[in-house]
């Protein structure tokens, strides 16, 4: 695994513990701060060797918890009362924190739900993909390699992918899909787009009016078995893509949720490639670079750029530098079109 995956699996972990520990932390917090108080109001707890400091103090409120106050009995009744009382606080605060962190771990190692649940809450801008099976272990295979944050949902414990998708890394959570608790634990509330991938066709519905219905904002991203349903599908409900998954390579779908419009197909030389529009973003890695450099960068030929303001470049001059705003026409492997489509999104796809 490269460094910078590894740090950045490791601050995406440290963010899940003290996610999922915040109200307890936030207890701990208050009390210690009520105690340092309470001490620094009592200089005489203190003396010449242990001065009054806020550090003594919060060390001195601290020793309370664990029942060793630093002096017994204390001068003043407040401070009675705080020895008395704080021990007790400091069992279900401290020891509480510890069990439930030793579960947890135990959790992660061996990839339990509840860990998987901790690490989805705190996913945002996110594509949540429904249905691990040869499609969607392909579409989050191409999402991970563009650095997109996403969170996986399987209804089978004993999915054949399972591990597969959990040794990139992905959240995976086991449950089903129509189950509105299910889509809230993949934080489809704060996700960008859903990628439904299953081979029910009227469950896929289900859960694309159910995503829209959590997430008004959300993009839709629809497998159906028969593409001429899938156009009308796409057409009549509230639903951004509806595609075939049998005319359809993953990592077009991967693009597809990223926003990207996939206008054809082809194959050349055997490899199959793809014609779409995308958008470029602000902050995104396309902006600022020449076309030129887009495409020798990206394995791409832009074919068009439409800038936000001003009549279409067709073909777009290789000098000319590509702004945020741009629409652009590119042909390129399919296998490149979810990567290429992510350097086009800006500077909030992250997580958390």
């Amino acid at each position: 695994m490269p460094i910078l995956r590894r740090v950045r699996t490791g601050l995406l972990y440290l963010r899940a513990i003290l996610f999922e520990f915040r109200w307890t932390l936030s207890a701990l917090v208050l009390v210690l701060a009520v105690g340092t108080f309470l001490y620094l109001k009592t200089p005489g707890e203190f003396d010449e060797k242990h001065p009054l400091t806020f550090l003594n103090a919060l060390f001195a409120t601290w020793m309370a918890m664990l029942a060793q106050p630093i002096n017994a009995p204390p001068t003043t009744w407040y401070l009675n009362l705080l020895c008395g009382f704080y021990p007790v606080v400091g069992f279900v605060l401290i020891g509480e924190g510890v069990v439930r962190l030793a579960l947890l771990m135990a959790s992660k190692r061996r990839g339990e739900k509840e860990w998987m649940r901790v690490m989805a809450s705190t996913y945002r801008d996110h594509v949540v993909v429904c249905g691990i099976g040869r499609l969607g272990i392909r579409v989050i295979e191409e999402l991970v390699s563009a650095r997109v944050p996403v969170v996986g949902v399987e209804k089978a414990e004993d999915g054949r992918f399972l591990p597969q998708a959990r040794q990139l890394g992905a959240p995976i959570l086991v449950g089903d899909m129509k189950d509105d608790a299910v889509l809230v634990s993949a934080g489809i509330s704060h996700a960008r787009a859903v990628v439904i991938a299953t081979n029910d066709d009227m469950g896929n519905l289900e859960v694309a009016l159910d995503s829209r219905r959590l997430n008004p904002d959300i993009r839709v991203v629809m497998g159906l078995f028969d593409q001429s349903i899938a156009s009308k599908i796409a057409n009549a409900f509230l639903v951004d893509v509806a595609f075939s998954a049998s005319t359809l390579a993953a990592p077009m779908v991967a693009a597809m949720s990223l926003g990207s419009k996939a206008l054809s197909s082809s194959l050349i030389a055997g490899i199959p490639h793809v014609s779409a529009e995308l958008q470029v973003e602000a902050g995104s890695e396309l902006a600022g670079k020449r076309v030129e450099e887009v495409e020798r960068g990206y394995c791409c030929k832009i074919l068009a750029r439409t800038p936000a303001s001003g009549p279409i470049q067709l073909p777009a001059e290789s000098k000319t530098v590509v702004l945020a705003g741009d629409v652009l026409v590119v042909h390129t492997p399919s296998s490149q079109m979810g990567t290429l489509a992510a350097a086009g999104r800006g500077t909030a796809l992250n997580v958390g």
